[in-house]
């Protein structure tokens, strides 16, 4: 039997996704590294749905239904990270670790009623401090999903699992690790760009930035939750490498690029003309219209003659061309055929750094890295960590190398 750690001892809460889960042989991996935790910590885990399971069950659903209705498909896709909880306290347990496995309403994660993207609206950890003090020394969680006030299952959208183990260690005083398959966050994917080099630290901000541009290592909502709870977040690896970020509130380091993250998205463009808008058709079609891609959740409108356009993330929206259906739809009825909707699947890089688009020569730096390669420029667009170019989709992996190298390598 392993030596139980004091019951005072540190609460730490660490997370695992889903590639970390991804077969029996990852999970026992999984489970040598939690019961080495607990020989100095109170464990609790948060765990994704094994490998693909949740993308397996929405096909799935949809075999079914070509429009799952949401409530359903909440209650169906949580059934992954409940199988991912239970083999994994099934494994710790015969560790000869006390394990226990609990759904999110269970430790009292409670939303709001948005199914399929609710929002965590409090943390009740009673039964986890409950579990711990009873001589559990693991308790294993679901992530990705909590009850709403209406006592309805809710997930929190993709990436949830994150946002789970943010809003537990808040709610435990807790550190929150979150492991994945990358040893921390780097200045690009290295599955791409092979000199990507690790970043020790980052803030909140830039964090944020590179999660919303399409980073993977952690979820954009999470770093949020994170900035605003004041919850320090450790990035490390499953396995092997020893390097990890630190993402916390710390002050920003002086204006540079310091990494590029790329994203497959698709960028739609309305076209209604300036005489027309100016007509009273024109403009009630306009409102309707500036409506419709509110409610789909457009990014970054913008106004350009007689377009406007935005784009959705095809990466971190599962609804993705469900949204563009719908938004199709909605332009349609507008009754307006001088109204135009057109879509184009492609690919956003992003140039991400505390105050990058300040940076002088940046935007002719990453026109001039385009042109070298010939690659087409479909729109800009920048904030003040981020500058950030739309290209065709088949260019994504060059661009993402080329902007590395002439912006952040050379920075």
């Amino acid at each position: 039997m392993t030596t139980d750690p004091p019951s005072h001892a540190a609460i730490v809460v660490i997370k695992f996704g889903g590639s970390s889960l991804a077969s029996v042989e990852h999970l026992e991996r999984v489970a040598d590294l939690v019961a080495s935790r607990a020989k100095t910590h109170r464990v609790v885990v948060v765990v994704s749905a094994m490998g693909k399971t949740t993308d397996a069950l929405v096909e799935q659903a949809r075999s079914l239904c070509e429009t799952p209705n949401p409530r359903e498909l909440d209650m169906l896709l949580s059934t992954g990270e409940r199988q991912s909880m239970a083999m994994l306290a099934l494994a710790v347990s015969a560790r000869d670790v006390g394990a226990i496995s609990l759904t999110g309403s269970q430790v009292g994660i409670i939303t709001d009623h948005q199914h399929g993207r609710a929002r965590v609206v409090e943390v009740r950890p009673f039964r986890v401090v409950d579990e711990l003090d009873a001589g559990h020394r693991v308790v294993v969680i679901g992530g990705f999903q909590g009850v709403s006030y209406k006592r309805e299952v809710t997930t929190l959208g993709r990436g949830g699992s994150d946002t789970t183990a943010v809003a537990l260690a808040a709610a435990l005083g807790a550190d929150c690790e979150i492991y994945s398959d990358v040893a921390g966050v780097f200045s690009a994917d290295p599955r791409v760009v092979a000199t990507a080099t690790p970043l020790p630290e980052l803030d909140y901000g830039t964090m944020g930035a590179l999660s919303r541009a399409g980073a993977k290592v952690l979820h954009a909502s999470a770093v949020e939750l994170a900035a605003e709870l004041g919850v320090v977040i450790h990035a490390r690896a499953t396995h092997g490498a020893a390097t990890q970020t630190r993402i916390h509130d710390g002050k920003a380091p002086e204006p540079r690029a310091l990494a590029v993250a790329s994203d497959r998205v698709i960028l739609v463009r309305a076209k209604i003309s300036e005489r027309e808008r100016d007509t009273t058709r024109g403009a009630e079609a306009t409102a309707r219209l500036l409506n419709c891609f509110d409610t789909f959740d457009l990014q970054h409108l913008l106004w350009s003659g007689d377009e406007l356009s935005g784009w959705i993330s095809r990466t971190q929206r599962d609804d993705a061309s469900d949204a563009l259906a719908g938004l199709r739809t909605s332009a349609a009825e507008l009754g307006d055929p001088r109204v135009e909707i057109e879509a184009t699947m492609c690919a956003s890089i992003s140039i991400v750094g505390p105050g990058v688009s300040e940076l002088r020569g940046v935007v002719a730096a990453l026109g001039a890295a385009l042109r070298s390669l010939e690659i087409p420029l479909l729109r800009l667009e920048h904030e003040h960590s981020v500058v950030r170019v739309f290209v065709p989709e088949s260019h994504q992996d060059r661009a993402t190398r080329e902007l590395h190298a002439h912006l952040v390598e050379s920075s």
